[in-house]
């Protein structure tokens, strides 16, 4: 029993200590002082929730229903592509970067979502 809860926390701790683009978002906003503390505790939130599904089942729930699968599938696909349209108008204007920090602090909600989009 023992052997696989450390197995547990060592995954976990893999997952949390690699810098992905969540981490990356929540580490801007704090370093940015912009309503870090909600993104983080959104960001917290949404990873007990995706690694609770994951822990039971959601896979056999999909396998077992083809429609739900196709939905899921579809659902992904869009996902993806709009984030891929996004982060290419991005690219394209060469100075979006300096607009970024050029502006003035974002609103609660609109740094939820983009903490969101990020997570899920």
């Amino acid at each position: 029993m023992w052997q696989s809860y450390f197995n547990g926390l060592l995954v976990t701790a893999g997952l949390i200590v690699a810098i992905g683009a969540q981490n990356a978002f929540v580490l801007a906003q704090s370093l940015r002082r912009e309503h870090h503390l909600p993104v983080a505790a959104l960001c917290i939130l949404c990873d007990i929730l995706l690694v609770s599904v994951g822990v039971f089942g959601l896979a056999a729930v999909l396998a077992e229903n083809p429609l739900l699968l196709k939905i899921t599938r579809w659902g992904g696909v869009l996902f993806l592509l709009f984030y891929g349209v996004i982060a290419l108008r991005r690219a394209a204007r060469p100075k979006a970067l300096l607009e970024d920090t050029q502006r003035g602090p974002r609103s609660l909600r609109s740094v939820l979502l983009a903490a969101l989009a990020v997570t899920l």
